[in-house]
Protein backbone atom coordinates (compact mmCIF):
# COMPACT_ATOMS: atom_id res chain seq x y z
CA UNK A 1 0.00 0.00 0.00
CA UNK A 2 2.84 2.34 1.03
CA UNK A 3 4.23 1.87 -2.65
CA UNK A 4 0.87 2.19 -4.11
CA UNK A 5 0.62 5.55 -2.27
CA UNK A 6 4.25 6.82 -3.41
CA UNK A 7 3.38 6.19 -6.78
CA UNK A 8 0.33 8.02 -6.49
CA UNK A 9 1.84 10.78 -4.99
CA UNK A 10 5.18 11.26 -7.66
CA UNK A 11 2.12 11.23 -10.58
CA UNK A 12 0.19 13.66 -8.99
CA UNK A 13 3.37 15.61 -8.53
CA UNK A 14 4.53 14.95 -12.11
CA UNK A 15 1.53 15.91 -13.24
CA UNK A 16 0.78 19.24 -11.13
CA UNK A 17 4.28 20.42 -12.48
CA UNK A 18 3.61 19.58 -16.09
CA UNK A 19 0.39 21.60 -15.48
CA UNK A 20 2.45 24.23 -13.82
CA UNK A 21 5.01 24.07 -17.25
CA UNK A 22 2.51 24.13 -18.99
CA UNK A 23 0.53 27.14 -17.49
CA UNK A 24 4.31 29.06 -18.01
CA UNK A 25 4.77 28.42 -21.45
CA UNK A 26 1.29 30.24 -22.12
CA UNK A 27 1.94 33.30 -19.85
CA UNK A 28 5.77 33.31 -22.09
CA UNK A 29 3.83 34.37 -24.97
CA UNK A 30 4.01 38.14 -24.07
CA UNK A 31 2.44 39.34 -26.83
CA UNK A 32 5.47 41.65 -29.08
CA UNK A 33 2.85 43.68 -30.66
CA UNK A 34 -0.04 45.58 -29.70
CA UNK A 35 -1.77 47.29 -33.29
CA UNK A 36 -4.83 48.86 -31.67
CA UNK A 37 -5.66 51.89 -33.23
CA UNK A 38 -2.56 52.09 -35.10
CA UNK A 39 -0.39 54.74 -37.30
CA UNK A 40 -3.68 55.53 -39.03
CA UNK A 41 -2.87 59.38 -40.14
CA UNK A 42 0.98 58.78 -40.41
CA UNK A 43 0.08 58.47 -44.58
CA UNK A 44 -2.50 60.93 -44.98
CA UNK A 45 -0.18 63.40 -43.42
CA UNK A 46 3.03 62.26 -46.29
CA UNK A 47 0.58 62.70 -48.82
CA UNK A 48 -1.43 65.78 -48.39
CA UNK A 49 1.65 67.94 -47.83
CA UNK A 50 4.22 66.20 -49.01
CA UNK A 51 6.33 66.48 -45.49
CA UNK A 52 5.99 64.15 -42.37
CA UNK A 53 7.23 65.11 -39.12
CA UNK A 54 8.48 62.31 -36.59
CA UNK A 55 9.30 62.66 -33.23
CA UNK A 56 11.09 60.65 -30.78
CA UNK A 57 10.60 61.23 -27.05
CA UNK A 58 12.96 58.95 -24.31
CA UNK A 59 16.20 58.19 -23.11
CA UNK A 60 19.48 57.43 -23.70
CA UNK A 61 18.53 54.55 -25.96
CA UNK A 62 16.38 57.09 -27.78
CA UNK A 63 19.34 59.26 -27.85
CA UNK A 64 21.70 57.51 -28.97
CA UNK A 65 22.42 56.79 -32.89
CA UNK A 66 20.50 53.28 -33.64
CA UNK A 67 16.83 52.73 -34.07
CA UNK A 68 15.69 56.12 -34.01
CA UNK A 69 17.42 56.84 -37.03
CA UNK A 70 17.39 53.53 -38.73
CA UNK A 71 13.04 54.11 -38.75
CA UNK A 72 13.58 57.52 -39.95
CA UNK A 73 15.53 56.22 -42.65
CA UNK A 74 12.96 53.44 -42.99
CA UNK A 75 10.31 56.21 -43.73
CA UNK A 76 12.16 57.99 -46.19
CA UNK A 77 12.38 54.83 -48.01
CA UNK A 78 8.25 54.16 -47.54
CA UNK A 79 7.84 57.64 -48.82
CA UNK A 80 10.43 58.46 -51.52
CA UNK A 81 8.94 62.09 -52.46
CA UNK A 82 8.24 62.97 -48.83
CA UNK A 83 10.76 65.23 -46.47
CA UNK A 84 10.71 63.31 -43.65
CA UNK A 85 12.28 65.18 -40.52
CA UNK A 86 13.23 63.83 -37.58
CA UNK A 87 12.13 65.31 -34.09
CA UNK A 88 14.95 64.03 -31.62
CA UNK A 89 13.90 64.34 -28.15
CA UNK A 90 15.67 61.55 -26.75
CA UNK A 91 17.16 62.70 -23.26
CA UNK A 92 19.35 60.27 -21.19
CA UNK A 93 18.50 59.25 -17.78
CA UNK A 94 15.18 60.67 -17.62
CA UNK A 95 11.90 58.94 -17.46
CA UNK A 96 8.43 59.87 -18.49
CA UNK A 97 7.68 62.21 -15.55
CA UNK A 98 10.57 64.54 -17.27
CA UNK A 99 9.06 63.63 -20.27
CA UNK A 100 5.34 64.97 -19.48
CA UNK A 101 6.96 68.11 -18.43
CA UNK A 102 9.04 68.62 -21.47
CA UNK A 103 6.68 67.53 -24.14
CA UNK A 104 5.90 70.38 -25.03
CA UNK A 105 9.08 72.31 -25.31
CA UNK A 106 11.27 69.50 -27.01
CA UNK A 107 8.57 68.03 -29.04
CA UNK A 108 5.04 69.32 -29.62
CA UNK A 109 6.19 73.01 -31.00
CA UNK A 110 7.66 71.37 -33.80
CA UNK A 111 4.15 69.99 -34.61
CA UNK A 112 5.38 66.01 -34.97
CA UNK A 113 3.14 63.96 -36.98
CA UNK A 114 3.71 61.07 -35.36
CA UNK A 115 5.59 60.58 -32.09
CA UNK A 116 7.36 57.17 -30.64
CA UNK A 117 7.49 57.03 -26.74
CA UNK A 118 10.32 55.11 -24.97
CA UNK A 119 10.75 55.53 -20.97
CA UNK A 120 10.18 51.56 -20.28
CA UNK A 121 13.58 50.79 -18.87
CA UNK A 122 14.29 54.64 -16.90
CA UNK A 123 10.80 54.12 -15.68
CA UNK A 124 11.75 51.08 -14.33
CA UNK A 125 11.82 51.32 -10.55
CA UNK A 126 8.74 54.06 -10.55
CA UNK A 127 5.87 52.95 -9.23
CA UNK A 128 2.67 51.63 -11.73
CA UNK A 129 0.21 54.05 -10.74
CA UNK A 130 3.12 57.29 -11.40
CA UNK A 131 4.13 55.76 -14.57
CA UNK A 132 0.00 55.88 -15.57
CA UNK A 133 -0.42 59.49 -14.77
CA UNK A 134 2.81 60.29 -16.66
CA UNK A 135 2.22 58.51 -19.66
CA UNK A 136 -0.94 59.25 -19.78
CA UNK A 137 -0.48 63.17 -19.25
CA UNK A 138 1.94 62.68 -21.85
CA UNK A 139 -0.75 61.00 -24.46
CA UNK A 140 -3.61 63.87 -23.52
CA UNK A 141 -1.21 66.84 -24.09
CA UNK A 142 0.06 64.98 -27.61
CA UNK A 143 -3.68 64.63 -28.81
CA UNK A 144 -4.97 68.12 -27.06
CA UNK A 145 -2.26 69.25 -29.19
CA UNK A 146 -3.14 67.73 -32.45
CA UNK A 147 -5.66 65.03 -32.14
CA UNK A 148 -4.22 63.75 -35.70
CA UNK A 149 -0.85 62.94 -34.40
CA UNK A 150 -0.45 59.36 -34.11
CA UNK A 151 1.19 57.57 -31.11
CA UNK A 152 3.01 54.51 -30.70
CA UNK A 153 4.53 53.53 -27.38
CA UNK A 154 7.61 51.12 -27.83
CA UNK A 155 9.19 49.15 -24.39
CA UNK A 156 12.98 48.31 -24.53
CA UNK A 157 14.33 45.96 -21.88
CA UNK A 158 16.89 45.66 -19.17
CA UNK A 159 18.48 43.04 -16.71
CA UNK A 160 15.36 43.18 -14.62
CA UNK A 161 12.59 43.51 -17.32
CA UNK A 162 14.63 40.18 -18.99
CA UNK A 163 13.87 38.30 -16.10
CA UNK A 164 10.24 39.43 -15.86
CA UNK A 165 9.82 38.68 -19.26
CA UNK A 166 11.58 34.77 -19.33
CA UNK A 167 9.16 34.37 -16.02
CA UNK A 168 5.91 35.21 -18.86
CA UNK A 169 5.02 38.73 -17.33
CA UNK A 170 5.17 41.95 -18.57
CA UNK A 171 7.97 44.41 -16.65
CA UNK A 172 6.07 46.29 -14.25
CA UNK A 173 6.90 49.52 -16.00
CA UNK A 174 5.42 48.39 -19.04
CA UNK A 175 2.55 46.69 -17.87
CA UNK A 176 1.46 50.64 -16.02
CA UNK A 177 2.11 51.55 -20.05
CA UNK A 178 -0.19 48.67 -21.39
CA UNK A 179 -3.23 50.27 -18.96
CA UNK A 180 -2.83 53.91 -21.05
CA UNK A 181 -2.28 52.40 -24.15
CA UNK A 182 -5.29 50.45 -23.97
CA UNK A 183 -7.26 52.91 -23.08
CA UNK A 184 -6.48 55.23 -25.36
CA UNK A 185 -6.07 52.89 -28.17
CA UNK A 186 -2.27 54.08 -28.69
CA UNK A 187 -0.21 50.89 -30.58
CA UNK A 188 2.58 49.47 -28.22
CA UNK A 189 5.38 47.52 -29.68
CA UNK A 190 7.73 45.10 -26.78
CA UNK A 191 11.27 44.52 -28.44
CA UNK A 192 12.28 43.12 -25.74
CA UNK A 193 9.83 39.69 -26.22
CA UNK A 194 12.21 39.09 -29.59
CA UNK A 195 15.29 40.17 -27.40
CA UNK A 196 14.29 36.94 -24.66
CA UNK A 197 13.36 34.62 -27.82
CA UNK A 198 16.59 35.17 -29.31
CA UNK A 199 18.89 34.57 -25.79
CA UNK A 200 16.46 31.17 -24.96
CA UNK A 201 17.13 30.01 -28.73
CA UNK A 202 21.17 30.82 -28.19
CA UNK A 203 20.78 33.09 -31.00
CA UNK A 204 21.79 36.04 -28.79
CA UNK A 205 24.21 37.23 -25.65
CA UNK A 206 21.68 39.91 -23.16
CA UNK A 207 25.52 40.87 -21.95
CA UNK A 208 28.48 40.58 -22.69
CA UNK A 209 31.93 41.72 -23.77
CA UNK A 210 33.09 44.27 -27.05
CA UNK A 211 35.50 41.49 -28.26
CA UNK A 212 32.12 39.19 -28.79
CA UNK A 213 29.90 42.35 -30.40
CA UNK A 214 28.54 40.23 -33.12
CA UNK A 215 26.06 38.45 -30.82
CA UNK A 216 25.97 40.43 -27.45
CA UNK A 217 22.74 42.61 -26.93
CA UNK A 218 24.48 45.38 -24.77
CA UNK A 219 27.55 45.59 -22.93
CA UNK A 220 26.02 47.10 -19.44
CA UNK A 221 22.71 45.46 -19.43
CA UNK A 222 20.73 48.76 -20.22
CA UNK A 223 21.93 50.11 -23.67
CA UNK A 224 22.09 48.43 -26.98
CA UNK A 225 25.36 47.39 -29.30
CA UNK A 226 24.86 47.98 -32.45
CA UNK A 227 23.60 44.47 -32.86
CA UNK A 228 20.67 45.43 -30.37
CA UNK A 229 19.72 48.68 -31.81
CA UNK A 230 19.18 46.74 -34.97
CA UNK A 231 17.43 43.97 -33.40
CA UNK A 232 15.06 46.88 -32.40
CA UNK A 233 14.32 48.33 -35.63
CA UNK A 234 13.76 44.92 -36.67
CA UNK A 235 11.04 44.33 -34.89
CA UNK A 236 9.69 48.43 -35.36
CA UNK A 237 10.04 47.12 -39.42
CA UNK A 238 8.25 44.15 -39.02
CA UNK A 239 5.24 45.80 -37.12
CA UNK A 240 4.82 48.93 -39.58
CA UNK A 241 3.42 47.83 -42.28
CA UNK A 242 0.33 46.75 -40.36
CA UNK A 243 0.32 49.76 -38.14
CA UNK A 244 0.27 52.03 -41.28
CA UNK A 245 -2.75 49.85 -42.89
CA UNK A 246 -5.27 51.08 -40.04
CA UNK A 247 -7.95 53.16 -40.81
CA UNK A 248 -8.56 56.28 -38.09
CA UNK A 249 -11.25 55.62 -35.77
CA UNK A 250 -14.28 57.78 -35.45
CA UNK A 251 -13.61 58.67 -31.55
CA UNK A 252 -12.63 61.85 -29.78
CA UNK A 253 -10.19 61.89 -27.01
CA UNK A 254 -12.22 59.58 -24.16
CA UNK A 255 -12.03 60.65 -20.43
CA UNK A 256 -9.16 60.51 -18.08
CA UNK A 257 -8.07 57.25 -17.22
CA UNK A 258 -6.88 59.24 -13.75
CA UNK A 259 -7.90 61.68 -12.62
CA UNK A 260 -4.00 63.23 -11.19
CA UNK A 261 -2.53 62.41 -14.69
CA UNK A 262 0.13 64.83 -15.58
CA UNK A 263 -2.13 66.69 -18.91
CA UNK A 264 -0.98 70.28 -17.16
CA UNK A 265 2.66 69.53 -16.52
CA UNK A 266 5.51 72.06 -17.75
CA UNK A 267 8.59 72.78 -18.03
CA UNK A 268 9.48 76.48 -17.05
CA UNK A 269 13.20 78.03 -18.08
CA UNK A 270 14.82 80.95 -15.48
CA UNK A 271 15.57 84.44 -16.59
CA UNK A 272 17.29 87.23 -14.40
CA UNK A 273 14.07 88.35 -12.70
CA UNK A 274 14.03 85.02 -10.60
CA UNK A 275 17.41 84.77 -9.26
CA UNK A 276 18.56 85.97 -5.90
CA UNK A 277 22.49 86.59 -5.32
CA UNK A 278 25.42 85.50 -7.27
CA UNK A 279 24.33 83.39 -10.31
CA UNK A 280 26.15 83.24 -13.41
CA UNK A 281 24.91 81.93 -17.06
CA UNK A 282 26.82 78.45 -18.23
CA UNK A 283 28.11 77.74 -21.47
CA UNK A 284 27.37 75.20 -23.52
CA UNK A 285 30.96 74.67 -23.94
CA UNK A 286 31.36 74.43 -20.10
CA UNK A 287 32.97 71.45 -19.07
CA UNK A 288 29.96 69.91 -16.93
CA UNK A 289 27.87 69.76 -19.63
CA UNK A 290 29.85 67.54 -21.74
CA UNK A 291 27.17 64.80 -22.76
CA UNK A 292 24.59 66.99 -22.41
CA UNK A 293 21.84 67.37 -25.32
CA UNK A 294 23.25 71.00 -26.07
CA UNK A 295 19.84 70.74 -28.63
CA UNK A 296 17.30 70.16 -25.38
CA UNK A 297 19.16 72.80 -22.89
CA UNK A 298 17.41 75.47 -21.63
CA UNK A 299 19.14 78.40 -20.47
CA UNK A 300 20.90 77.32 -17.56
CA UNK A 301 22.57 79.52 -14.76
CA UNK A 302 24.83 78.66 -11.90
CA UNK A 303 25.38 79.45 -8.33
CA UNK A 304 28.79 78.99 -6.58
CA UNK A 305 28.52 80.32 -3.12
CA UNK A 306 26.12 79.32 -0.39
CA UNK A 307 22.83 81.38 0.12
CA UNK A 308 22.77 82.23 -3.36
CA UNK A 309 18.58 81.37 -4.60
CA UNK A 310 15.70 81.17 -6.94
CA UNK A 311 12.37 83.03 -5.97
CA UNK A 312 9.37 81.64 -7.82
CA UNK A 313 5.88 81.63 -7.59
CA UNK A 314 3.49 79.01 -9.55
CA UNK A 315 0.25 77.54 -9.98
CA UNK A 316 0.48 73.70 -9.95
CA UNK A 317 0.41 70.39 -7.45
CA UNK A 318 3.62 69.39 -7.86
CA UNK A 319 7.00 71.35 -7.93
CA UNK A 320 10.71 70.23 -9.08
CA UNK A 321 13.46 71.31 -10.40
CA UNK A 322 15.71 70.34 -13.75
CA UNK A 323 19.50 70.78 -13.41
CA UNK A 324 22.63 69.29 -14.30
CA UNK A 325 24.21 66.01 -12.16
CA UNK A 326 27.97 66.73 -12.60
CA UNK A 327 30.67 66.20 -9.95
CA UNK A 328 30.54 69.99 -8.79
CA UNK A 329 26.72 69.26 -8.04
CA UNK A 330 26.18 70.75 -3.80
CA UNK A 331 23.06 70.43 -1.89
CA UNK A 332 20.36 72.73 -2.50
CA UNK A 333 17.08 73.66 -0.09
CA UNK A 334 13.89 74.06 -1.36
CA UNK A 335 11.19 75.59 0.95
CA UNK A 336 7.96 75.89 -0.77
CA UNK A 337 5.02 78.33 1.37
CA UNK A 338 5.78 77.16 5.18
CA UNK A 339 6.28 73.35 4.70
CA UNK A 340 9.24 72.60 6.34
CA UNK A 341 12.59 72.82 4.07
CA UNK A 342 13.61 69.33 1.93
CA UNK A 343 17.18 68.84 1.06
CA UNK A 344 18.35 67.48 -2.29
CA UNK A 345 21.46 67.19 -4.36
CA UNK A 346 21.82 66.38 -8.14
CA UNK A 347 24.49 64.14 -7.39
CA UNK A 348 24.70 60.75 -7.83
CA UNK A 349 26.62 57.54 -8.35
CA UNK A 350 26.84 58.21 -12.00
CA UNK A 351 28.59 61.87 -12.18
CA UNK A 352 31.65 62.04 -13.23
CA UNK A 353 34.03 64.40 -15.43
CA UNK A 354 32.93 62.19 -18.48
CA UNK A 355 29.59 61.92 -17.70
CA UNK A 356 26.88 64.52 -16.81
CA UNK A 357 23.71 65.06 -17.51
CA UNK A 358 20.11 66.40 -17.34
CA UNK A 359 18.25 65.11 -13.84
CA UNK A 360 14.78 66.04 -12.76
CA UNK A 361 14.14 66.25 -8.73
CA UNK A 362 10.85 66.42 -7.32
CA UNK A 363 9.35 67.89 -4.38
CA UNK A 364 8.21 64.36 -2.37
CA UNK A 365 4.96 65.79 -1.42
CA UNK A 366 1.92 67.00 -3.70
CA UNK A 367 0.53 70.37 -2.27
CA UNK A 368 -2.55 72.22 -2.47
CA UNK A 369 -4.61 73.54 -5.50
CA UNK A 370 -3.50 77.16 -6.21
CA UNK A 371 -0.49 79.94 -5.99
CA UNK A 372 2.48 79.04 -4.18
CA UNK A 373 5.90 80.13 -3.64
CA UNK A 374 9.71 78.56 -3.80
CA UNK A 375 12.65 79.29 -2.59
CA UNK A 376 15.57 77.05 -4.28
CA UNK A 377 18.98 77.76 -2.14
CA UNK A 378 22.39 76.74 -2.66
CA UNK A 379 23.25 75.19 0.97
CA UNK A 380 26.74 75.96 2.80
CA UNK A 381 26.63 71.84 3.81
CA UNK A 382 28.91 69.92 1.62
CA UNK A 383 27.81 66.40 -0.32
CA UNK A 384 29.64 63.27 0.80
CA UNK A 385 30.38 62.62 -2.73
CA UNK A 386 32.45 59.75 -1.79
CA UNK A 387 30.40 57.73 0.43
CA UNK A 388 27.66 58.24 -2.65
CA UNK A 389 29.92 56.98 -4.93
CA UNK A 390 30.96 54.26 -2.32
CA UNK A 391 27.31 52.64 -1.77
CA UNK A 392 27.16 51.88 -5.63
CA UNK A 393 30.87 50.35 -5.40
CA UNK A 394 32.19 53.24 -6.71
CA UNK A 395 35.14 55.75 -5.88
CA UNK A 396 36.13 59.15 -6.90
CA UNK A 397 38.51 58.65 -9.75
CA UNK A 398 40.34 62.33 -9.77
CA UNK A 399 38.72 64.04 -5.81
CA UNK A 400 39.39 67.50 -6.95
CA UNK A 401 37.36 67.27 -9.54
CA UNK A 402 34.43 66.81 -7.05
CA UNK A 403 35.28 69.16 -4.17
CA UNK A 404 33.13 72.16 -5.48
CA UNK A 405 29.49 72.46 -4.21
CA UNK A 406 27.56 74.54 -6.76
CA UNK A 407 24.11 74.42 -8.15
CA UNK A 408 23.25 74.35 -11.45
CA UNK A 409 19.54 74.75 -12.75
CA UNK A 410 17.95 74.78 -16.03
CA UNK A 411 14.51 75.28 -15.09
CA UNK A 412 11.36 74.35 -12.58
CA UNK A 413 9.10 71.76 -13.14
CA UNK A 414 5.68 72.27 -12.51
CA UNK A 415 2.35 70.08 -12.67
CA UNK A 416 -1.01 71.38 -12.28
CA UNK A 417 -3.44 68.47 -11.72
CA UNK A 418 -6.19 70.37 -10.18
CA UNK A 419 -7.28 71.64 -13.31
CA UNK A 420 -9.62 69.89 -15.86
Amino acid sequence: MRSIRSLLCCWLASWLSLGAAARVAETRAVPAVHVRDGLPHVAAAARERGELRVAYLGGSITAADGWRPLTTARLRELFPNVRVIEIDAGLPGTGSDLGACRVGRDMLRLRPDVVLVEFAVNDAATPPEQVERTMEGIVRQVKRANPLTDICFVYTVSTPGLADLQAGLFPAAAAAMETVAEHYGVPSLHWGVEVARQIAAGQLAFKGGADDAARVFSLDGVHPTAVGHRLYFAELDRALPELLRKKAPATSLPPPLRRDNWERATLRELDASVLRGAWSPVSATDENLRGISKALLSPTWRAAEPGAAVEIEFTGTRFGLLGIAAPDSGEFVVTLDECAPVRGTFFDAYASPTFCREQQWFFPDALGAGQHRARIELSAAAVDKAAIKARAGKTLDDPARYAPQRLTLCGVLVVDTARP
